[in-house]
């Protein structure tokens, strides 16, 4: 009998996958595995690449619990900017004297580990033999044609008077940096990253004498709209945190914390441009975590999956998480391994909650 079984067994053929059921399972794969798996046919290869199948990805990993993910960098050589969306990297690392370096900046794909250079930005700023030289990049996404975009803004302060020039790139086959006029009263520098939200990109911006205003840069018409920011929010720009609460961008106030043990929020409503004030009192059990904290060094560094603001000190070895639904907040140690007299930079970078899979082509 079971030499019969052994027999019908090898003439057993399984049925064909269906090609519907197939995409089901994969998109439900970690992207390391996809990865891989693009090696088994031309056929997976060209789906796994495929827009339709990144996004469909993304849209199932995002729906999915994911533990949160930090990247910590205890040497800090020199200064960079890392902007993130939809699980992309957007850095730019100019050196001092390096005006190759000032002029390009790179993406990175953790899930592909791909990264791809961009084309350096011909500004008329770079030509001038003059210091005081600043770029900042925006990394935005439009949802309604599907199309990743880079916002670049050179910002030259000469003799105390601010020019700048923004410029928008297409992340796709044939893409290229074109210029685009803003119109505006008085030129600013942008002071705090903020998120890109529903396809609008959202960021802090000052000059020397006029409070800070949020810049929306709309990804898909690339047109600019300014927001007031609210009088009672502090005039250190570099003590406030810009970030995303409720799918809705947000200023987190926290100046007074030491002192009084009151942070503010301030939600930027989608109905104008009006804005809804939260205040947040620390409870006194948790008043110490504060009580050495220098206020002007404490960075505001992105929210965590739980709404959770996460704070961060130079040269220290720990975070801050600030709950902004419980009011609550916690100290959270890092794991050193430096001897204890090395001074050091702490940088910290919160990943996405979700992964795409995207290719990166220009």
């Amino acid at each position: 009998m079971v030499k019969y079984l052994l027999r019908r067994r090898a003439y057993f053929v399984a049925p064909e996958i269906p090609f519907d059921l197939m995409i089901e399972i994969l998109t439900r794969l970690p992207a390391k595995s996809l990865m891989r798996f693009r090696c088994v046919s031309k056929l997976w290869s060209c789906l796994i690449r495929s827009r339709y199948f990144s996004n469909l990805y993304h849209t199932v990993s995002s729906s999915r619990p994911q533990p949160l993910g930090l990247y910590m960098s205890l040497n800090s050589v020199h200064w960079a900017r890392h902007l993130k969306c939809d699980s992309m990297e957007l850095c730019h690392n100019p050196g001092k004297s390096d005006l190759l370096s000032l002029r390009k900046a790179c993406i990175y794909n953790p899930a592909t580990r791909q990264r791809l250079i961009l084309p350096a930005v011909k500004s008329n700023i770079f030509a001038q033999q003059v210091p005081n030289k600043r770029v900042c990049n925006f990394f935005g996404h439009d949802p309604i044609n599907d199309q990743y975009k880079i916002l670049c803004i050179v910002v030259l302060n000469s003799k105390h008077r601010l020019t700048s020039e923004y410029w928008v790139f297409v992340v796709e086959p044939g893409g290229f940096w074109k210029r685009i006029e803003h119109d505006d009263d008085q030129p600013r520098f942008p002071t705090r990253q903020g998120p890109c939200i529903n396809g609008v990109i959202y960021y802090l911006a000052s000059s020397f004498t006029c409070q800070d205003k949020v810049y929306c840069f709309d990804v898909r018409f690339e047109e600019f709209r300014v927001i007031q920011v609210p009088s009672e929010v502090s005039k250190y720009a570099y003590s406030v945190g810009f970030i995303e609460h409720g799918g809705k961008p947000a200023i987190f106030d926290f100046t007074r914390i030491r002192e009084t043990g009151v942070s503010e929020l301030w939600v930027l409503e989608m109905n104008g441009g009006t804005w809804s004030r939260k205040s947040l009192v620390l409870k006194l059990c948790q008043k110490h975590l504060v009580d050495d904290v220098k206020i002007m060094d404490l960075r505001v560094h992105d929210t965590g999956q739980n709404n959770e603001v996460i704070l961060a000190l130079p040269n220290t070895c720990y975070l801050l998480y600030y709950d902004l639904i419980k009011n609550d907040l916690r100290k959270v140690d890092i794991k050193r391994e430096s001897p204890p007299d090395q001074r050091l930079n702490i940088y910290v970078k919160l990943m996405d909650k979700g992964e795409n899979i995207m290719p990166l082509e220009i």
